[in-house]
């Protein structure tokens, strides 16, 4: 069941992480606009401890605001108090944006480890499930083959004779 799951839901997943990643490698050449710290945070997610940092910038005279450090779908959590410490509240940074979007901006740009790592998690778990499910399937057809036939010891002919009777 979790892998008929899986399946329905892989191509989604899979499509979403290409067009972050598509993303990631376009922002390298957005233009770019001074932008400032206006929190920077910890915050737990799913779990897990990640750096939440808010900035504000302006592009042609309308304000704007954005949480994105990067492309990456998430941050060791070993990493966070780095990722904090290079973005302290107050602190001027450059901030790059889509040129035809400005409301879509990020502090790091282009394509990395961490903006690649949720599609290989997705190709290793595929990958994974197909190699289950084949070996499952081998495995049942050795057990089909190997497995002694099943005795009655007579019950098919016992109800039959209750039947003419």
């Amino acid at each position: 069941m979790f892998s008929l799951i899986f399946l329905i839901v892989f191509p989604f997943a899979l499509w979403k992480a290409w067009k972050n990643i598509e993303m990631a490698k376009a922002s390298a050449a957005w233009p770019r606009v001074s932008g400032t710290i206006i929190a920077a945070e910890s915050a737990k997610v799913m779990f897990r401890k990640q750096p939440r940092v808010t900035f504000s910038y302006s592009v042609n005279g309308a304000p704007f605001t954005s949480q994105r450090i990067s492309f990456a779908a998430g941050y060791p959590p070993r990493e966070t108090d780095a990722i904090l410490s290079r973005y302290p509240v107050g602190k001027e940074v450059l901030v790059a944006y889509a040129p035809d979007n400005p409301a879509e901006a990020g502090l790091e740009t282009g394509s990395n480890r961490q903006v690649t790592a949720q599609m290989r998690i997705l190709l290793i778990c595929f990958a994974l499930i197909v190699f289950l499910n084949v070996l499952n399937f081998y495995l049942s057809r050795l057990n089909k083959r190997t497995r002694p036939p099943i005795r009655t010891y007579g019950a098919a002919e016992i109800a039959d004779r209750k039947w003419q009777t």
